[in-house]
């Protein structure tokens, strides 16, 4: 396949050619060969497809996964990493007696697994089973044809000591979720300032994410494993992880997009819509990770997307958490980020792209010759409203639109 008339990030002109699934020619006016499928380009700007690392799935279905593939690459999100809720959201405690593997669970007899690998999306898998047993991992990731990563959450001890054997035996880098009280709907859900107490809301204190970071940063020092914490928000998290990575811990940070958007001010609707975890914070939180992420403390971004819609919930309180607008992922990033001059495009796609990339070892991230062709077409002067009513950015207009994505020679998304 070949690209005509298209731009790179720096608004150079070019042609790219596709063979399979990779980019093998970059260069002015190239001539398409015998039989070559052309794709015009119009001018557009051609990226590397997003890749986001904080996706959660309420079930293991797969119409749930193709629905969220589909969303994803209307945002430009082209490879994603689907976290199963279900181990998050157990309320057992892990029980503190010698592994059992009996009760063992091959992850890859669900559908979403599967279907996973068939998009060559990483796979992310729990340690424990929904009984809180450590599974099976050799057997797993033996099975796998995609890479795959250990997520790990509200472990200590006897639990947390065998993963990370598993992790560094199998080479599997870690993710760690520092968000608070996931599974539990009714707890933590704003940030600890007066507004809370005004909205009478069950607030979370920082200390919780703080704590947690402190832990995994401490151990990814130690066992020297490339570890991502999953969510920071807090000030003093990110100043603790930037101290362990200068004492040489292999870290990377991420951030939900829309903390770096959104304030808590939004919970006076108390739409469901809005619901988060980490809870959204107050503006002067918001210009301090403004300036973290200025300041390269923060080396991702996620839409933090949750699978399950918060249906027509009257009750905020008892709403499930997550965002739901990974379709917009790009324009959003685009209009409050590159648009407001908080970052350039150039480091956007760092952020988006190459880093996530990098961590999970994706050859992708880049449009450069030998790496996959995972790309989107954008318009970026294009113009969109948003039509999802479960978004918290329904119906704004966002800049920046996705106009198609590629997978290699295969269209993905648009015409």
């Amino acid at each position: 396949m070949l690209l005509k008339n298209i731009k790179l990030m720096g608004g150079a002109g070019v042609d790219v050619r596709i063979l399979g699934a990779h980019i093998v020619q970059i260069a002015p006016s190239l001539c398409p060969t015998e039989g070559e499928k052309v794709l015009e380009g119009k001018g557009l700007t051609l990226l590397p497809s997003l890749v986001d690392l904080g996706v959660f799935l309420h079930n293991l279905q797969a119409t749930t996964y193709a629905a969220l593939k589909a969303q994803a690459f209307k945002g430009g999100v082209g490879t994603l990493m689907g976290i199963d809720l279900e181990p998050l959201y157990s309320l057992h405690e892990p029980e503190m007696q010698p592994l059992d593997f009996k009760e063992a669970e091959d992850n890859l007899e669900n559908t979403t697994a599967k279907e996973a690998q068939k998009a060559k999306d990483p796979i992310c898998l729990h340690p424990l089973n929904a009984k809180q047993r450590l599974q099976n991992l050799s057997k797993i990731v033996s099975s796998l044809s995609s890479p795959a990563c250990l997520y790990i959450y509200n472990l200590e001890g006897q639990k947390l000591l065998p993963a990370l054997d598993y992790a560094k035996m199998l080479n599997l880098p870690l993710v760690c979720g520092v968000r608070g009280y996931e599974g539990r709907p009714t707890l933590g859900i704003a940030d600890s300032t007066p507004l809370a107490y005004k909205l009478g809301l069950p607030s979370v204190s920082p200390l919780i994410q703080i704590k947690e970071v402190g832990k995994y940063a401490s151990m990814a020092l130690h066992i020297q494993r490339d570890t991502m914490l999953d969510s920071v928000v807090e000030m003093d998290a990110l100043n603790i992880a930037a101290s362990l990575k200068s004492l040489g811990a292999p870290l990377f940070v991420q951030t939900p997009l829309h903390h770096l958007i959104l304030t808590e001010s939004v919970y006076r609707t108390y739409e469901p819509r809005f619901k988060i975890l980490p809870p959204l914070q107050s503006k002067e939180k918001q210009k301090a990770l403004h300036k973290a992420l200025k300041g390269g403390q923060i080396d991702m971004l996620t839409s933090l997307h949750y699978t399950r819609p918060p249906k027509a919930q009257d009750i905020f309180e008892e709403a499930p958490f997550g965002m739901h607008c990974i379709e917009s992922s790009f324009s959003l990033a685009y209009t409050y980020l590159v648009q407001t001059g908080l970052v350039s495009l150039e480091r956007l796609i760092e952020l988006m792209a190459s880093t996530p990339a990098k961590f999970l070892r994706l050859n992708c991230g880049a449009v450069q010759e030998g790496k996959e062709a995972r790309l989107m077409l954008v318009d970026l002067g294009g113009e969109e409203v948003v039509q999802n009513q479960h978004s918290p950015y329904y119906k704004e207009s966002l800049k920046g639109v996705v106009r198609l994505v590629l997978q290699g020679e295969d269209i993905v998304y648009g015409a």
